[in-house]
């Protein structure tokens, strides 16, 4: 798909200029930050609004100003000059404007909550070309909206205004289990992980591609002798496990595969073609159950393909699940699909999807949004659905943010 234009504002004014013109014309319109969408809906035939110099990362006070189309590594390395953070995403190149839109988990989440959660306010450029800054008391309806509702689909988000952190410094793991033991590892992790320390965030990785690995990773907001005490009730024992202590940033550039690279512009990440897709638990599977994640990775046999499941709780589920619009509060983890390659991978993502049905709740993550999925919109929302039509119809009433995918005006 090629665009009928690339336009790049260097503030919220242009991005206004743009989306005027485009409604008066009747052009579509779309908003990329970082271009991450799965679906490869960050571009259209019509008018893409690139982002890219609106990036600017900077701090007042305890707050984090962050334009919408900063991507995450100098999200981090901006902020951790102030010996701040935010919870967010490990892939250093995704856009902070998408990401924080749609709710933007992380391995910090379950100390600090969702990146959307830590958003105070935001400027967003309605379909009417309004600059609006929306917050608890302006806009308030939008302001929700913001924090889940999925990048896209009420106008375009140009600056955020985050909660941020104190932190310097942290511990991490690596469980690695025999893949004979791969359902006793996954029943112990999530038996664990969800309920352990906030101070913990973790994923229980099982992967194709040769012979099938499963381990358990993740980060302690705290020293490492707390970190191995916290690890002791994790069971099985690990094989091999390893633990240690980094700065901030460094345990950042270790989940994003940086170590040894300057963050932003990381050479260690290179683009690849793959396939995603997600689901939700909401208990801990069945024997029975939990032999479907084994078959599905064994399915995938050589080619590259995994099962990434992030354990929630914490200050993600302390959230009502009605008071943003990112309604997965009461999820025990999420599992997300992921393969790289083009018809294969796409086969191999939905099927383990459909093979996971038995022991998954249905609901799917915005951010891993997925073009095949089936009756998406209260797979993504549940709940919330209804009050997001209502806000899409009072500030996009013309559906000019128009989308596969997005919520519908009605």
């Amino acid at each position: 798909m090629h665009p009928l234009a690339v336009v790049r504002p260097v503030d919220a004014a242009d991005v206004a200029r743009v989306v005027r013109w485009a409604a008066s014309s009747r052009v579509p319109i779309v908003a990329r930050s970082g271009g991450h969408s799965y679906g490869g809906y960050s571009t259209t035939r019509g008018v893409v609004v690139d982002l890219a110099h609106l990036s600017a990362v900077g701090v007042s006070g305890t707050r984090g100003v962050v334009g919408a189309g900063a991507r995450l590594g100098l999200v981090y390395t901006g902020l951790a000059a102030h010996g701040l953070a935010i919870p967010a995403g490990t892939c250093p190149s995704v856009g902070i404007g998408g990401h924080a839109l749609g709710g933007g988990f992380g391995l910090a989440s379950r100390a600090w909550g969702l990146a959307s959660d830590n958003v105070l306010a935001a400027q967003v450029v309605t379909a009417d070309g309004r600059v609006r800054s929306v917050d608890a008391s302006h806009d308030a309806d939008l302001y929700w909206a913001c924090r889940g509702g999925g990048g896209g689909n009420f106008g375009i988000a140009t600056r955020f205004v985050f909660r941020t952190h104190r932190v310097s410094s942290g511990s991490y793991f690596v469980a690695t289990y025999p893949w004979a033991h791969v359902e006793e590892a996954l029943a112990g992790f999530l038996a664990w992980a969800p309920s352990t320390s906030d101070a913990v965030g973790s994923i229980c990785r099982l992967a194709a591609g040769g012979a099938p690995t499963v381990q358990i990773f993740g980060q302690f907001v705290g020293p490492r002798n707390e970190l191995q005490s916290l690890l002791a009730s994790l069971r099985p024992a690990a094989a091999k496990l390893t633990i240690g202590t980094a700065s901030w940033l460094d345990l950042v550039r270790r989940w994003a595969g940086c170590l040894g690279h300057s963050l932003p512009g990381c050479s260690a990440v290179s683009p690849l073609a793959f396939v995603g897709s997600s689901s939700y638990l909401a208990r801990v599977p069945s024997h029975s159950h939990l032999a479907l994640f084994r078959e599905a990775i064994e399915e995938r046999g050589a080619q590259s393909g995994a099962l990434l499941i992030d354990a929630y709780g914490g200050a993600v589920n302390r959230v009502a699940p009605a008071a943003t619009a990112f309604p997965h509060r009461r999820a025990l983890a999420s599992v997300q699909y992921f393969a790289v390659g083009g018809a294969s991978a796409r086969a191999w993502v939905t099927r383990a999807r459909s093979q996971l049905a038995p022991a998954t709740t249905g609901e799917a993550y915005v951010n891993y949004i997925d073009p095949a999925l089936h009756n998406p919109l209260p797979a993504y929302y549940g709940a919330n659905l209804a009050r997001l039509e209502h806000v899409k119809r009072r500030y996009d009433p013309h559906d000019l943010f128009h989308f596969a995918q997005g919520v519908p005006p009605h």
